[in-house]
């Protein structure tokens, strides 16, 4: 909940990427909220009064995830919707052409988002979910501590590099 709420303010793509880590979290925990009372609120050093608002915050975003069908994968709606979002922005930047640099990040990555869609199966998915996807499947292999090829690594730099030019620029407009 504090950390969630911190990237929201800061980086839409930090705080989806979060989000699904969090989405991930609950249902390790069987969307059962003592467990996660158990293995995550109580590990953090704060106030009673914390940890109740953070244990209303996981109440809620556990009815959420039954309300939506979202027990075993998927996104919670509100975090589909920033998301797409995110993907409205992109394509109005390519299309009114208004940053030249934005369109050179998106071509350097273009072809290795459309070779994620490939892999992932998931073809019809706009670019920025592949997007997305892809940096969140990096970050649980990087947790896992799972070898990754310096091919890859380049490749989702060219995709990092794309998700924050476009974060940052969603964040402008979010604070204007």
């Amino acid at each position: 909940m504090i950390i969630a709420e911190q990237k929201r303010k800061e980086n839409i793509a930090e705080y989806l990427l979060y989000m699904y880590q969090v989405e991930d979290m609950i249902r390790a925990n069987d969307l059962e909220l003592d467990s996660i009372e158990e293995t995550l609120i109580s590990k953090f050093d704060v106030d009673y009064g914390v940890k109740r608002e953070m244990r209303e915050w996981y109440k809620t975003l556990i009815a959420m995830m039954r309300d939506e069908g979202k027990e075993e994968t998927g996104h919670l709606k509100i975090l589909e919707q920033t998301a797409e979002q995110l993907h409205r922005m992109h394509h109005r930047i390519l299309e009114q052409g208004i940053d030249s640099n934005y369109r050179e990040s998106f071509n350097r990555a273009k072809i290795h988002l459309e070779a994620l869609k490939m892999r992932s199966g998931h073809t019809t998915e706009h670019d920025i979910q592949v997007a997305l996807n892809g940096l969140y499947g990096l970050l649980i292999l990087k947790l896992k501590k799972t070898p990754i090829t310096p091919e890859t690594l380049k490749a989702f730099d060219t995709i990092k590099e794309l998700v924050a030019g476009l974060s940052s620029r969603y964040m402008e407009e979010k604070g204007s």
